[in-house]
């Protein structure tokens, strides 16, 4: 009779809530944790066990970080992002976790997306690979949780005569669960009473169940019925029924029936969340390593499996072993079937371990551990089927293996590294000793093991290391120090790694530093120097902040005066039009001439001082776009001169916006200002360097002479006469401060007749 369904059916009715998965974690046979993009929200003992940490203390907000080895930090980042907000996606990953004193674990966590607490959450399995030890444990404390649920299965379990309707057996009367007494079916058995409170509506599927396992048949076969039945309380709770017909009565009346009653009132009525915590149960099962399997003595084969056995052992569909036993390797078959006859000689609660190697489906060896206890027995108390809980501990096998040579290879491990390694316990005494490179040859025929470490250094450092041990075996972790020994002839620097592995002793890793140490001199010289020269440096800064104000300033207030000058002029020459003399309307012409040739030069100088202290914060901007409003800005210059702008593929940009505008504005203006005779054509495109994107601004004007290259970038320089091409002589000296705030540099190439390509670039 195989009752394991049952059981998941309880647990999955059981819990429904964030308390419920708390449990559930709880009572995980493996470390469990659960965690929000790499943020924990909730961990068992066994975690915390792992880790050590206090198994008491509250896992909530740990960084996974903070325990995972530094060379698998990488890996485990690019998960946790993958699987950031992704509600589905199941993933198996191995790593080396570093626990709380420095121990170093080899894992494989299984991992999947849950709904906890609110938020979208990994939940994972950890199966920690070093210790034969820890599957055993769990497999035990698994097979504790499933005798605790057996035990406190609430449902009612009855076996009666389907003619006679006699009660043959009942773990517990359900209509005492409904609130019903002996007084409520005086005269009468509890069947009647139950067959009258049933919701009419139902009435035709229970007959319907009934007629199905009275078939002869239909021997075995479970019919499930989910009906209504009225409480006590004139409430209509909702019951789910599993029955079946076992075998003929022996009187040879009817058939012995088996049913079992469940109270599904609170799932109708929160069908939603059982819907939710159905999903999350599979989850837990699809990430749980271990396959659980309720075996048949009689068969050889298992009558229950927790997981997939096929894909479990890598079968192909349909080739698995009908019988479970011939899974196991042949030399090992006989040794097996003794231990499951062995098996049902054991008492109730009583739980075997045996390790056998199993034949996969592609002819590779897996090795499996197996805890068994008796699940079931007949009623003559022979055990018919046995429960048993598989782990794969085929890693775990094959480092055994390697570890047949475990002394051999750590002293080769230890003598081929480069630090110098020391096992010593706490009163100072070196109980082994691996000298590094560097002391190897120098200390080639000394032995150090039995020495106390106050015969070899000077007494300060003794008391510090003593010192320093002290601390690593308070603290139980590990604890660095940096060790300078002076010989006689040089000093060696060293960096001592302490850390405990018993009560009494440490291991100690010591680095030769001694060229760091040097290195560090060098970098503390070097940033001393830096720091005089960062110093210069913000003197200049602070001079050119105050030059920039300077003329901030000087340029605002000289446009007030200009304007009042050009003002004044204007009214007189409006005033005395036609009384004047021709030379002293020229001189008022000149006047008003100067004043607004002043004031367009005050203006560049203001807009140049302003370039760096009223900039906009850099932005990512679509340059196409920036150009179609440069464009628009200068709809009519390129109008009236007839001008082709042409674009070629241009790139997105992290800039200044306006600046950048202007740049592209005062570059074009210049193109069609000092054209050709031919029309003005203006060609714009960019290129990709590893640091910078370099812009080309082509066109077909008059070109300069490139001894003038540089002076162009100066602020008021002119090549042209003013009454000739009109301007202030600023725009690219502006332009090129918009670069050097851009991080880049500007430049020209041109030949005199033939045009002019400004070059710029702009840090990516």
């Amino acid at each position: 009779m195989n009752l394991f369904q049952e059981k998941s059916v309880v647990e999955n009715t059981a819990q429904r809530s964030d308390r419920d998965l708390k449990a559930i974690v709880d009572i995980s046979p493996y470390p469990v944790f659960i965690h929000h993009n790499g943020i924990a929200r909730y961990a068992n003992k066994l975690t915390k066990k792992l880790l050590k940490e206090d198994e008491d203390a509250d896992a909530y907000g740990w960084k996974l970080t903070d325990y995972v080895y530094e060379e698998d930090l990488p890996k485990l980042k690019a998960a946790i992002e993958q699987h950031r907000n992704e509600e589905t996606t199941e993933d198996v990953m191995e790593f080396r976790l570093q626990d709380k004193v420095g121990n170093i674990h080899r894992v494989q966590a299984k991992s999947t997306s849950i709904l906890f607490g609110g938020e979208i959450c990994r939940l994972a399995h950890v199966y920690n690979f070093d210790k034969a030890e820890q599957a055993i444990e769990e497999v035990k404390e698994k097979e504790a949780l499933l005798a605790k649920l057996i035990e406190t299965i609430p449902d009612s379990i009855v076996v009666v005569n389907s003619v006679t309707r006699k009660k043959l057996y009942s773990n517990k009367s359900f209509i005492e669960h409904l609130g019903y007494t002996a007084a409520d079916h005086e005269g009468e058995d509890e069947f009647h009473l139950i067959a009258r409170k049933i919701h009419p509506d139902d009435l035709p599927k229970l007959s319907a169940a009934r007629d199905l396992i009275n078939d002869p048949g239909n021997a075995g076969l479970f019919a499930i019925t989910e009906y209504r039945i009225l409480d006590k309380a004139g409430k209509w709770r909702w019951v789910l029924g599993r029955s079946c017909s076992l075998m003929p009565a022996k009187d040879g009346v009817g058939r012995v029936n088996f049913g079992i009653v469940q109270d599904i009132t609170e799932i109708k009525e929160k069908e939603q969340d059982l819907i939710n915590y159905h999903t999350f149960q599979e989850k837990v099962n699809a990430t749980s390593p271990a396959l659980i399997t309720i075996f048949d003595v009689a068969k050889l084969t298992s009558a229950y499996r927790s997981q997939d056995m096929a894909e479990w052992f890598k079968y192909e569909p349909g080739t698995l072993p009908e019988r479970s036993i011939d899974i196991i390797h042949p030399e090992y078959r006989q040794e097996a079937l003794d231990a499951i006859k062995h098996v049902t000689t054991m008492n109730d609660g009583e739980v075997q371990t045996t390790v056998y190697p199993g034949v996969q489906g592609d002819g590779t060896l897996k090795f499996v551990l197996t805890r068994s206890a008796v699940f079931q027995r007949d009623p003559e108390g022979k055990v018919t089927h046995i429960l048993m809980v598989h782990s794969d501990i085929t890693d775990l096998k094959e480092t055994e293996s390697k570890l047949d040579k475990s002394e051999e290879t750590r002293k080769a491990i230890l003598h081929s590294i480069p630090d110098m390694v020391v096992i010593m316990d706490r009163e100072g005494t070196i109980l082994d000793f691996y000298p590094n490179e560097l002391l190897r040859t120098v200390l080639e025929s000394v032995n150090f093991t039995g020495k106390n470490i106050t015969e070899l250094v000077s007494p300060e450092n003794s008391e510090m290391l003593k010192e320093a041990i002290e601390i690593a075996m308070w603290q139980n972790k590990l604890h660095t120090i940096n060790f300078e020994h002076r010989g006689s002839a040089t000093s060696y620097y060293m960096e001592l790694r302490i850390s405990p592995f018993s009560d009494n002793k440490v291991i100690i890793v010591g680095r030769d530093i001694s060229e760091q140490r040097h290195s560090q001199d060098k970098i503390d010289h070097y940033n001393k120097e830096l720091f005089a020269k960062n110093q210069e440096l913000e003197r200049y800064i602070t001079s050119n902040s105050e030059l920039e104000k300077f003329a901030y300033i000087a340029s605002h207030d000289l446009r007030e005066p200009l304007r009042s000058l050009t003002g004044f002029a204007q009214l007189l020459q409006k005033r005395n039009e036609g009384k004047l003399t021709r030379e002293s309307e020229e001189f008022i012409e000149n006047i008003i001439h100067g004043a607004q040739r002043m004031n367009t030069l005050v203006s560049g100088l203001l807009e140049y001082s302003r370039i760096t202290s009223a900039g906009k914060p850099f932005a990512v901007v679509h340059i196409p776009d920036l150009i179609k409003k440069v464009r628009s800005d200068l709809k009519i210059s390129i109008e009236e001169n007839h001008s082709d702008l042409i674009l070629f593929d241009l790139p997105d940009l992290y800039c200044d916006e306006l600046q950048m505008r202007q740049l592209f504005q005062n570059v074009i203006s210049n193109a069609i200002k000092f054209r050709s005779e031919q029309n003005p054509i203006i060609k714009i495109s960019a290129e990709k360097t590893e640091r910078h994107w370099q812009f080309k601004i082509e066109d077909n004007g008059i070109g300069i002479d490139m001894r003038y290259k540089d002076q162009v970038f100066q602020i008021f320089t002119r090549l042209h006469a003013q009454d000739k091409y009109q301007g202030s002589g600023i725009g690219l000296s502006v332009c090129k401060k918009i670069i050097e705030r851009h991080g880049g540099q500007i430049w020209l190439e041109s030949t005199p007749g033939h045009g002019t390509t400004i070059f710029f670039t702009v840090l990516i």
